[in-house]
């Protein structure tokens, strides 16, 4: 399966030529990157307005300064980050070399998906991708609870179909939002947040479903998995699976109901082994504690690498251009979790204003971020839409950094099976 904790695909599918491109060309990066670095490394020197913060492995984010009014194409300036002296070795494709183009490092995915909450996963032999609900629906024009669209080459996608078509009683209509899916066993989990129905003040909770297959369709179970109603609700689920097997949901506590300034909470729970079930008591992974996050952090997604936990996140109001993409280094599964660094891993940049609402996804060649390029102009629709972009993401022990690198690559159809069933 794709992204973190368990979502892995084995690489199996990749082609001979695209290995070799994909070892190939890192090793003449870096190896200019380290001469460029012991001639020209010197302490950044950024405009006045703009914060360029070095984050680890080298890549810089670029950022308002606290206090200061957001950065615009047409204002902001960046000075190139040189790379860090210590290169990551060129086997480990953990650590990429940074993205020279910190400040438009996105990629859209052309998947004929304009929405929200992007997640990416392998199933089937299969990228499968799904994104928060269309509330203007497709043809019919009824609402699309949750687009999912699939593809193996990452360029060419199939017609968005809706892999939840019924809603359970709970929630309303044209409210859904932030999908997760996990393989648990020979079944797949949809877990989202709906409106709850006929509640005042208006409540979202989190839904789980299940299907035998990964673009369903999925039956949603009668009661909400999560509701956090004494804090607001609960958003943005998301599984992670521990180095041991054990199985996680982190998700967000919605204390900012109705625009209060009651700052979130990121929490995580165990999940039962066929993810129907929450074991346990839920444990506090991050609250907001920079300017920069104002009383948000939400829709979090976590990863291990070389021993560590990293937690990606998004901060402050979502139809706001401060809206930025944060990362936290964390204990645990279960927290606690920690920003390793003053400023957001991306905010907002010549791609758009606001960016966030990030997940993970992760295979043998490396870890990509999905998101959001921009800030949601809500009531829904957005206008403009909101296109699903990826950047490639880099980590070193003293963070997570932009990197550059290929975009995921195509499955061999051979490796696939000429006569497998369609994912």
């Amino acid at each position: 399966m794709g992204a973190t904790g368990g979502r892995k695909s084995t690489g199996s599918g990749r082609s001979v030529r695209r290995r070799a491109l994909a070892w190939g060309l890192p090793v003449l990066a870096l190896a200019a990157a380290v001469v460029w670095s012991v001639v020209h490394q010197r302490p950044l020197q950024g405009p006045v307005s703009v914060q360029v913060i070095m984050s680890a492995g080298g890549a810089s984010a670029v950022t308002p300064t606290p206090g200061s009014a957001p950065v615009f194409p047409a204002t902001t300036t960046t000075t190139p980050a040189p790379a860090l002296a210590a290169t990551p070795a060129p086997t480990d494709q953990t650590s990429p070399p940074p993205d020279p183009t910190s400040s438009a490092p996105g990629t859209e995915v052309p998947a004929g998906i304009d929405e929200s909450d992007p997640f990416l996963t392998v199933a089937g032999g299969s990228y499968v991708l799904v994104t928060s609900g269309d509330p203007t629906g497709g043809v019919a024009g009824a609402p699309v609870d949750v687009p999912l669209s699939t593809s193996l080459d990452f360029v060419h996608w199939t017609t968005p179909v809706d892999a939840l078509p019924e809603l359970p009683a709970w929630a309303q209509p044209g409210y859904t939002w932030a999908p997760d899916l996990h393989r648990f066993g020979s079944t797949y989990a949809l877990y989202f947040t709906a409106l709850v129905a006929n509640q005042s003040p208006p409540t979202e909770c989190i839904g789980s479903a299940f299907s035998s297959s990964p673009t369903g369709p999925f039956v949603a179970s009668p009661t909400p998995f999560i509701c956090q109603m004494a804090l607001g609700g609960s958003i943005d689920p998301r599984v992670f699976v521990d180095r041991d097997g054990t199985p996680w949901i982190l998700f967000k506590s919605d204390e900012n109901i109705g625009g209060s300034t009651t700052p979130t909470i990121i929490w995580s729970q165990r999940l039962s082994a066929d993810g129907t079930r929450l074991l346990g008591s839920p444990t506090p992974l991050l609250s907001p504690d920079r300017g920069w996050q104002g009383s948000i952090v939400e829709a979090p997604d976590m990863v291990t690498v070389g021993g560590n936990y990293w937690l990606v996140y998004s901060a402050n109001w979502y139809n706001s251009p401060d809206y930025a993409i944060g990362a936290a280094r964390c204990a645990g599964p279960a927290g606690p979790c920690g920003d390793i660094a003053p400023a957001p891993l991306l905010a907002s940049n010549y791609q758009g204003a606001g960016p966030g609402e990030a997940s993970l996804y992760q295979d043998a060649d490396g870890i990509w971020m999905l998101y959001s390029p921009r800030r949601s102009l809500a009531p829904a629709p957005d206008v403009p839409a909101r296109p699903v972009y990826i950047t490639r993401l880099g980590f070193s022990p003293l963070g997570v950094y932009l990197a550059q690198g290929p975009l995921p690559g195509a499955f061999d159809l051979l490796d696939r099976g000429l006569w497998a069933p369609s994912p």
